[in-house]
């Protein structure tokens, strides 16, 4: 495969989650990713059980493909190395609390100094010129802080946290995006830039409409569940087996349902006839929709209604998805031999193709197993040393 980001060299200074999640994105999708790691401890998250073989579930999970290099940044040797790795990187990414990287020299003014056409992202929890840049930020606070959290959940109980970490996973997204747009206006002016990607900021943009509904009302959007303040059927109801899944925005779903359910008696209830009439008498149409599923088997009503052109589906466990999704044999789920005692471990690839094909997945390194790569910047005069520019006529994302 032809990857869209061979040529692209990125330093990786990030850890945990956000900023891993970003530049596993770039590295499958062809860009030669270095994780520069503290020596004999590197990423807290490859200590992080259950471990197999010593290969960690969570670290391997969003640090495939790329390189591990051990520097400890405490070492001004050390920083003299990383500062000559800047010189010969296209994007640098890192995921320090706010003011970390100016206090070590290297933030983006200082390395903008050093490689003018350097495209540097830095993902914080919080933005980094609020009053709340310097906070610790993990994907549970930001959820909490974001007010996605009062969205979520039964609403006769507490809020809940989403069961992913959205705030992480969404503003990885948001610095690929960044980042690619970056380089593309490398490619028409020939200068690098600063991309800021923070998580409060990400989660606020993932909330869709309901900002919107506050903008409008002044009133903060109440947590209905898995429910939907105006559309009704909507979210999880009880079959005779287990739980589906209905969306039903369109006027003409009640007619469709009520027909696939062998209950066209009640087609002409005029309650239920448009969407606004069945979100007035929410508690009538969903006491009869329960009525209708609980006599059929899950697997049986989603047949029935897909046929009939009702969007519908059935409540899964992450197992089972995974499962049916490797058994469709689609190719998303991607088998990664790590060799030795760890063997192989299955990962789910990035959920971008490029010309019908799924990028190229490769375990992820163990800690400093490309150290070699740090001779080519150390204890050289400078003038030896790699350079980005020296790739510039081979730009990937140049117009010229």
């Amino acid at each position: 495969m032809d990857r869209p980001l061979a040529g692209v060299r990125v330093l990786d200074l990030t850890r945990y989650l956000s900023g891993p999640y970003a530049t596993l994105q770039l590295a499958e999708m062809g860009a030669e990713v270095i994780k520069v790691e503290m020596p004999v401890t590197g990423d807290d998250t490859r200590h992080i059980a259950p471990l197999k073989g010593g290969v960690s579930y969570y670290h391997s999970s969003v640090n495939r493909s790329k390189a591990s290099v051990e520097l400890d940044l405490k070492s001004p040797a050390n920083l003299k190395t990383l500062r000559a790795m800047i010189a010969d990187a296209d994007v640098m990414v890192e995921n320090f609390r706010a003011g970390v990287s100016d206090r070590l020299g290297l933030g983006h003014e200082a390395v903008a100094q050093i490689n003018p056409r350097l495209v540097y992202c830095a993902i914080t929890g919080f933005d980094s010129k609020g009053p709340q840049s310097r906070r610790a930020a993990f994907d549970l606070i930001v959820q909490g802080e974001s007010g996605v959290m009062s969205l979520n959940g039964d609403p006769a109980r507490d809020p809940e946290k989403i069961g992913i970490p959205v705030a992480d996973i969404s503003a990885g997204m948001f610095a690929v995006q960044g980042i690619l747009a970056a380089l593309l206006r490398r490619g028409r002016t020939g200068k690098g830039g600063l991309v800021e990607v923070n998580m409060l900021s990400s989660l606020l943009s993932l909330s869709g409409y309901n900002p919107g509904l506050y903008f409008l009302t002044g009133k903060s959007p109440s947590r209905v569940g898995s429910r939907h303040h105006t559309v009704v059927p909507y979210g999880p109801y009880p079959t005779a087996d287990g739980l589906i899944l209905l969306s039903t925005f369109s006027d003409g779903s009640w007619k469709k349902i009520v027909d696939a359910l062998d209950r066209p008696d009640l087609a002409g209830d005029a309650r239920f006839d448009t969407a606004p009439g069945r979100a007035a008498n929410r508690e009538a149409c969903e006491s009869l929709i329960v009525e209708m599923l609980s006599a059929h088997p899950s697997q049986e009503v989603v047949r029935r209604l897909e046929a009939a052109g009702v969007p519908c589906g059935i409540v899964r466990s992450l197992g089972e998805a995974i499962d049916m999704e490797r058994d469709s044999g689609t190719g998303s789920i991607a088998d990664i031999d790590y060799g030795g005692e760890a063997g192989v471990i299955p990962g789910v690839r990035i959920p971008v193709k490029f010309d019908g094909e799924w990028c190229p997945v490769a375990a992820a390194p163990a800690l400093g197993q490309d150290n070699g790569i740090l001779e080519r910047y150390r204890d050289k005069p400078e003038e030896e040393r790699p350079q980005a520019s020296d790739r510039a006529e081979k730009e990937p994302f140049s117009s010229k």
